[in-house]
């Protein structure tokens, strides 16, 4: 993969003119500031900070990727959606990835991110990410995401942080080592010696004694000296003055300079374009016919410069902040207009929050339902949470007036896991408040996409209240919509499934199939509207549940139907849960050929832009994969870290945890997922993911000796399987449950019957001579299976390394450098093929290696 210099809407360039001077002093100062992590360039406005900057790098050898920050990069989201799109120029997949994790606000988001920017860092060159105008981010949350990335920014990674104060952030750590450079203001300020050079460049004629007073007054100031020069070009003699006088009437030099030049079609345009944070030339345009206008507006190069490459304007800050003291003579249209034009080229360009932002500023809250409803499946979280604000304070009369508005406040509500009665009462007071109009187009739209979301609600709460009737409301959904068909915007509904396709929380025999049965009578409607949602989904969840119940012939039927109606409907999400079943049932046969089969069709998949979450889907299906072939090192890494927090079973995070749960069983972290599992069983309410939290507790309370508590866990582990006939869970765990299970027949006062303990037993003991076969082919195939030869010291270092000992203490024990150490630290990650200390001490005592 190749990298270039970046380049976006986002991104600032100036092009390089004669008003521009070289400055040796600094190019030397910022190359040696490249072999840091950090570095800060932190002075007022008009230092020429930015211009200094990016005149550095038009010379120097890196992958450059600029993002402008905004006021508006507070909101978690809308910096996330600038940042993913510059890294998107450089490396598309990249940006997609970081797109599809979303602002990483939690440990497993961030462990996504570090995933992907460490990939980006494996390529050649060095890599620069530049901030400018950081000191305008205030929200925690974006300070906190700098903070964490802060101490894993890669060898050949700098961040470049451009910013009128100190960035706000703790970064204390690394001054202490020395491995961040500032650059401050006296720093940036010309010396007589560039002044002088400066004017020099101008054709100016000037004595030493000129640039002597110009220093005294200026101080050095960038943007004094600029304006100097210009008047000076320009006729005007110089006239001596203060620095802080300077300072204080800058806008009425500003305003000396452009009033005879600007016409009034200009300033009104001037106006118009600073309610805007993004200035590319497309979006310009957009609000003016008149060619002139944007002749004219070149004409101010001074402080508003337009780049060819980037296609964007850049306002100077100074200028701008003289613009928004101006915005008054603004007319109410024209500021409805501009914020308009401005929503339509955002949402066009794919900027969500400043689409609906924008669109609120222009009270076009039908633009704002069109960009909520065409969100695919789950709206982002973050997303979710801005439009929710937008919903929830709207007018009375778009709710009243406007037929999709209400069904997306009651789908906001559901994205966010209001799963409760107050949004039960949200979605009744809408029906009700639509119900008493008269017989409208308007009012059977409304009612079509408020019972849509409603059942949604119902589908989602029945995992509590154990009621199977949301196919009534998605019948209504039906009647309605068929009074009045219309096209719907994208995917009307959220899918309800993410870690399983049942939602059903009760062990009740037979409460499963009065689950599917609602789900079987819903399709039609669903289908009606829905434009193949739900396609696939009813025998998607048969196949889930003889799965469960080890009846993996029959469920293999099942999933194929529903792979064969979810290809043909696009329904990405219910094909690959379909297909991950398939690989573990591949794997309960020994047919690991089919198992890699499967796999490889989930990631031939990620080539469709189409769908949201590939990636992490995908990471997920490897996840499954490599822990059934007890390959736990070879899991993504996100997937190696803390538990995500419990939320709706039906929600992305809780698949996550599936695959973390198993891993932490399988690198021997008992005490942290009984800690988990203990925490988890108060919140969880699915049934199978109840069945599978006891099995895993059972096998960990007897992994660490205690027994008779082990066998008490699994005993609530049967009687809560035992009415549905779930057996699948305690099954996949093999050698272990064989081992438990012949305890348990061992042990007199054991609760669980006889004849299931030994049918469990024989199954368990069957897959587990399955997976060793499975195991020993995958190893030859992915030449894994040669014996691993540690030297003698590495050995030793191993065994240092497993007991606790640190680099330092290792150094002393062993009479070596710290450096050596760390040397011989990665030789046996290299040998072990591994990339953290646990899955080395794992593999090195499943290995017998210490």
């Amino acid at each position: 993969m190749v990298v270039k210099q970046s380049f976006s809407s986002n991104i600032i360039s100036f092009n390089q003119n004669s008003a521009i001077l070289a400055r040796p002093r600094l190019r030397r100062l910022l190359e040696r500031a490249m072999d840091y992590p950090i570095v800060t360039v932190c002075a007022g406005s008009g230092y020429g900070k930015t211009r200094a900057v990016h005149s550095f790098l038009q010379g120097y050898r890196a992958h450059t990727t600029w993002l402008q920050v905004s006021e508006r990069d507070n909101i978690p989201t809308r910096f996330w959606e600038s940042y993913t799109s510059t890294v998107s120029l450089s490396w598309p997949e990249a940006g997609a990835r970081l797109m599809e994790i979303g602002f990483p606000e939690t440990d497993e988001a961030f462990a996504k991110y570090t995933t992907v920017m460490h990939e980006v860092a494996a390529l050649p060159g060095k890599h620069i990410r530049v901030f400018d105008d950081f000191h305008l981010l205030r929200n925690p949350e974006v300070l906190r995401f700098f903070e964490r990335a802060v101490p894993v920014i890669p060898p050949s990674v700098t961040l470049l942080l451009i910013s009128r104060t100190m960035p706000e952030i703790n970064i204390t750590g690394l001054m202490l080592k020395e491995r961040i450079v500032t650059i401050c203001e006296d720093v940036l300020c010309f010396t007589e010696d560039e002044i002088t050079a400066y004017f020099r460049q101008l054709a100016l004629t000037v004595n030493r004694q000129h640039i002597r007073n110009m220093y005294d007054d200026t101080q050095g100031w960038a943007f004094a000296v600029n304006l100097i020069g210009r008047a000076l070009r320009n006729g005007t003699k110089y006239e001596r003055c203060a620095l802080d006088a300077m300072k204080a009437n800058i806008f009425k030099l500003i305003e000396s300079e452009i009033s005879p030049i600007v016409s009034e079609p200009l300033w009104r345009f001037l106006l118009r374009i600073s309610l805007i944070d993004n200035l590319a030339a497309s979006f310009i345009k957009t609000l003016t016919t008149d060619d002139d206008i944007i002749k004219e507006l070149e004409l101010l190069n001074a402080y508003i410069r337009y780049d060819y490459n980037l296609g964007t304007y850049m306002i100077h800050h100074l200028f701008l902040d003289y613009l928004r003291q101006h915005q008054y003579i603004l007319t109410d249209e024209e500021k409805r207009d501009t914020y308009q034009k401005a929503g339509v080229w955002c949402d066009t360009h794919g900027y969500h929050v400043d689409a609906l932002s924008y669109y609120e500023k222009s009270g076009n809250y039908t633009a704002i339902t069109r960009k909520i409803a065409s969100f695919n499946v789950q709206i982002p979280q973050d997303v979710a949470r801005f439009a929710v604000g937008i919903f929830d304070h709207a007018p009375e009369a778009v709710k009243s007036t406007n037929p999709i508005f209400p069904g997306l406040h009651i789908r906001l509500k559901i994205n966010l896991g209001q799963l409760n009665d107050e949004t039960v009462s949200l979605a009744r007071m809408y029906a009700g408040l639509y119900e008493a109009q008269p017989e409208s187009s308007v009012k059977n739209r409304a009612l079509s996409i408020i019972y849509a979301n409603w059942a949604i609600l119902q589908m989602f709460m029945c995992t509590y209240t154990n009621v199977f009737d949301f196919d009534i409301y998605y019948k209504k959904m039906g009647e309605c919509f068929n009074k009045n068909p219309f096209t719907t915007i994208g995917n009307f509904s959220i899918i309800p499934i993410s870690a399983w396709a049942s939602l059903v929380g009760t062990n009740r025999a037979g409460a499963q199939e009065e689950y599917i049965g609602a789900v079987t009578r819903s399709i039609p409607d669903v289908l009606n509207i829905g434009a193949g949602c739900f396609a696939g989904l009813d025998d998607l969840a048969w196949g889930e549940l003889l799965f469960y119940r080890g009846e993996f012939d029959k469920a293999e039927q099942y999933l194929k139907q529903s792979i064969a109606k979810a290809q043909t409907r696009d329904q990405y999400t219910i094909l690959n849960r379909a297909l991950v079943y398939q690989i573990q049932i591949a794997f309960f046969r020994g047919d690991y050929v089919s198992a890699n089969k499967f796999l490889l069709s989930m990631k031939e998949a990620l080539s469709d832009k189409d769908h949201g979450v590939r990636y992490i889907v995908y990471d997920i299906a490897c996840g499954f994969f490599n822990l059934a072939l007890r390959q736990p090192e070879q899991a993504p890494e996100w997937l190696k870290g803390d538990f995500s927090v419990y939320t709706h079973p039906a929600f992305l995070e809780n698949y996550a945890n599936r695959v973390k749960v198993r891993y932490h069983y399988q690198t021997r972290q008992y005490s942290a997922l009984l800690a988990f599992i203990e925490n988890a069983t108060q919140q969880q309410t699915l049934l199978f993911a109840r069945i599978e939290l006891s099995v895993l507790k059972a096998l960990c309370l007897y992994q660490l000796k205690q027994r008779e508590e082990a066998i008490a866990t699994l005993t609530e582990a049967y009687y809560l399987a035992e009415s549905n006939r779930i057996i699948e869970p305690f099954i996949q765990y093999a050698k272990d449950m064989r081992t438990l299970t012949a305890a348990a027949l061992r042990d007199s006062g054991c609760q669980i019957p006889k004849a299931w303990l030994e049918n469990i037993n024989r199954k368990s003991s069957a897959f587990a001579k399955r997976m060793t076969h499975i195991t020993s082919k995958y190893m030859a195939a992915n030449h894994l299976d040669n014996e691993i030869a540690l030297t003698r010291r590495e050995t030793e270092i191993l065994k240092d390394l497993s007991q606790g000992l640190s680099r330092s203490e290792i150094a002393v024990s062993q009479n070596i450098s710290v450096n050596t150490v760390k040397m011989v630290i990665n030789v046996i990650y290299e040998k072990l093929r591994v990339t953290s200390l646990p899955d080395a001490i794992r593999i090195a005592v499943v290995r017998n290696i210490v």
